[in-house]
């Protein structure tokens, strides 16, 4: 009935505890099954996996390292249920997550339905400044504030990792696009399959936890990467609509503003992030102006990095482009 895909690379640590928490669903183990896609992993990936397969009906398939969008096909290959769950492989389910996700399709049998999870912050990270501004604040990595039980969403929310959809959507309509090794992968499909009829139904009551706690840096290089793979989605789709949602229509302009302070941005962010950190360290809280000041840096240089990764990407293929049009030019020359 339900076919649970988990793409990973890297992170054996956190798949044991997913994997532990798919060992806990209400939804009988005979209804579902867990293919977990290892993308290139160098640590101990193959032995959790493995370890799991007596408790668990799970199929374990390794790749060279090829990126999320492949590795996701991959798995919709080789799963054989009639709705795909794709899990992040750091994020834990609760016991009624499948079961729910379940649910919900059968009240939206139609092929064009998804199903949108919640996916909270688990408590031992909740508590982080950063985190709770990238989820409840800014919505840069999460953005649920706004959202009611039930919702008919489109397909900006078709949000990797906590998404379902029917397979055979996919199979007959069209699959990730590979050239998206990280980020941009999920609406770019989602906008494809819109032209169907897609639409995305949110059941909060499907709810996983996330259980990893990105650092400043980390989340800073994760916007970089997050705006390069919306150019390269802007690019393949010029439709009004996803240049807005890919932020690419001013971002040479943010950058002729913003560029010469880039460094001095990140730094000021960096610095007041640590602050924040080490009260809370120390058993002090934040007051209201700390706060205010910490988020209002926040925004800056995760909107500056966005930027950033969209410039540069354009700067590459821009090179790249010219690059081979010369090479073209040359090879018409010698003919």
């Amino acid at each position: 009935m339900l076919s649970v895909v988990i793409c990973t690379y890297n992170r054996a640590a956190l798949l044991d505890k997913v994997l532990g928490s798919l060992c806990k669903q209400t939804l009988p183990a005979h209804d579902f099954e867990v293919v977990i896609i290892n993308d290139g992993s160098v640590d101990n990936t193959e032995v959790v996996a493995t370890s799991h397969a007596a408790k668990l009906p799970l199929r374990y398939v390794y790749q060279r390292n090829a990126g999320l969008a492949s590795a996701k096909n991959h798995g919709l290959f080789a799963c054989r249920g009639d709705v795909v769950l794709f899990l992040d492989d750091d994020d834990i389910a609760t016991e009624a997550l499948l079961e729910e996700h379940v649910k919900t399709h059968a009240e939206f049998p139609a092929e064009h339905f998804a199903v949108l999870g919640y996916t909270a912050l688990s408590p031992d990270i909740s508590e982080d400044p950063l985190m709770h501004f990238v989820t409840e604040v800014g919505c840069f990595l999460f953005s649920y504030p706004s959202l009611k039980h039930g919702d008919a969403l489109d397909y900006t929310y078709f949000w990797g990792g906590r998404s379902s959809c029917k397979r055979s959507l996919l199979l007959d309509f069209g699959v990730f696009n590979p050239v998206f090794r990280f980020g941009a992968e999920d609406i770019e499909l989602g906008y494809r399959l819109s032209r169907l009829g897609l639409q995305v139904i949110y059941n909060k009551n499907a709810v996983s936890y996330t259980i990893r706690k990105i650092d400043f840096d980390a989340f800073c290089h994760r916007l970089e990467r997050q705006g390069a793979s919306s150019y390269v989605c802007s690019r393949l789709h010029p439709a009004p609509e996803i240049q807005q949602w890919a932020g690419t229509a001013d971002s040479e302009q943010s950058w002729t503003m913003i560029g010469g302070h880039f460094e001095a941005i990140i730094r000021s962010a960096r610095h007041l992030d640590s602050m924040a950190n080490l009260k809370l360290a120390t058993g002090l809280g934040l007051d209201e102006e700390t706060r205010g000041l910490l988020y209002r840096a926040y925004w800056a240089a995760f909107k500056a990095c966005k930027v950033k990764g969209i410039v540069e990407k354009k700067e590459s293929l821009n090179k790249m482009e010219a690059f081979i049009g010369q090479e073209k030019t040359a090879g018409s020359v010698q003919g």
